[in-house]
């Protein structure tokens, strides 16, 4: 008998193992939400495969990171894609228990590829856009505190900082003439 996407989707979440499928489960919510994935069972095979090849390879964490990190990149995933399924193993390794497997030392290179690969490639934020954050929360906490570091001022100095912050509020008044923007020449 065939199955349905649907049912096979399903089968993710019902296995026998109770804490694997509230993981996966959990994994396939968050991966629509972030809509990284147009296939929503990539993410789970994905995470089943690397999973399975840690506790096949856990004597040599090195070879089931390698032969993981491979797969991913036959599979052509974004960056965006590759962090979010090593973030999930990476979960996964930490609160599971594995019979008479110690996995920490995948867990340590599965980190550290995962930080290696935000560093090289996720675009960094400008400076300037940093910079004007910080200006502007400066400018905005002293603007609160304005009345009150002006009413401690001498009158001739409170009137010279109004004025010169008069040209931020009020529009700069022009002179008009009655002829600008007419024709010069009249018919009638």
């Amino acid at each position: 008998m065939e199955t349905t996407p649907l049912e096979e989707l399903e089968s993710y979440f019902k296995t026998e193992n109770e804490h694997w499928n509230s993981f996966a489960y959990g994994l396939h919510c968050k991966a629509v939400e972030k809509g990284l994935f147009t296939d929503s069972k990539q993410p789970l095979q994905l995470v089943e495969r690397a999973i399975n090849n840690f506790e096949e390879y856990f004597e040599s964490p090195a070879k089931a990171v390698e032969l993981f990190s491979t797969q991913l990149a036959e599979k052509g995933l974004t960056i965006h894609q590759q962090l979010f399924i090593y973030k999930w193993i990476h979960n996964y390794l930490k609160v599971s228990e594995f019979e008479d497997k110690d996995l920490t030392p995948a867990k340590e290179l599965l980190e550290s590829y995962s930080k290696r690969l935000m560093k090289k490639n996720l675009p960094v934020e400008p400076l300037v856009k940093n910079i004007r954050e910080t200006l502007k929360e400066l400018i905005q906490k002293e603007l609160e505190v304005l009345p009150e570091t002006l009413k401690d001022l001498e009158p001739e100095r409170r009137l010279n900082i109004v004025c010169k912050l008069i040209p931020y509020v009020l529009p700069k008044v022009e002179t008009v003439h009655s002829t600008t923007g007419e024709s010069d020449n009249w018919s009638f």
